[in-house]
């Protein structure tokens, strides 16, 4: 069960022959969407969402993207793609069947996104679990580092893991968003003893 109840997300690697265009060059599709929160930069290959971020002028989201695929053709035209992972980030899951991810990074990075996809909305884990998850124990910074590394913002949801002692910790498009996602889903998850609120659980 991922974060998004009935939708079913996945993720599919991208192999580095793709990402390097050897055989033929790897095609993205790039729109901007409006999600609660303001504008996002979706990308996707024909294989599914490569790419989310926030679309603020001060993150410089085209040529973030461009530096992400340096090898890809970029177009800037919506397709399909875009609109259902618009859908997950307004939180209508009833309009999304199923979605593959199409992502690139290390077989470990993987790993972790993949673990990512486990945790509920409206609820946490942290750092040091999602290592022990992975039966990878004492890999609780490499963990975090492939968490910040995530190049799907909230889908793959990065936003939903603290410290072992309970802080925030860190997030890549800043604390003040990575708050208001956390309470933006509090109404997700199951009320218990009459509570609403995100607190850390850990699987």
């Amino acid at each position: 069960m991922n974060g998004f109840m009935q939708s079913r997300i996945w993720v599919e690697p991208m192999t580095q022959e793709e990402f390097l265009g050897k055989k033929k060059p790897l095609v993205i599709h790039y729109s901007f969407q409006t999600v609660p929160g303001g504008r996002v930069l979706v990308a996707s290959t024909p294989k599914g969402i490569c790419f989310l971020m926030p679309a603020a002028r001060k993150w410089l989201p085209e040529e973030t993207l461009k530096s992400h695929f340096p090898h890809a053709r970029l177009r800037h035209r919506s397709v399909e793609l875009h609109k259902k992972a618009a859908w997950l980030l307004k939180q209508r899951c009833d309009k999304v069947r199923d979605l593959c991810l199409h992502l690139y990074g290390t077989p470990f990075q993987l790993d972790v996104w993949r673990d990512l996809l486990q945790i509920p909305a409206g609820k946490v884990t942290t750092y040091l679990n999602i290592a022990k998850r992975i039966h990878r124990p004492k890999a609780a910074r490499p963990v975090g580092q492939a968490v910040s590394a995530n190049p799907v913002m909230y889908i793959v949801p990065c936003h939903r893991v603290v410290c072992t002692n309970g802080k925030l910790g860190g997030y890549h498009w800043g604390i003040v968003r990575k708050v208001k996602y956390l309470n933006m889903e509090a109404h997700i998850a199951p009320k218990e003893n009459g509570l609403k609120n995100w607190e850390p659980t850990l699987f």
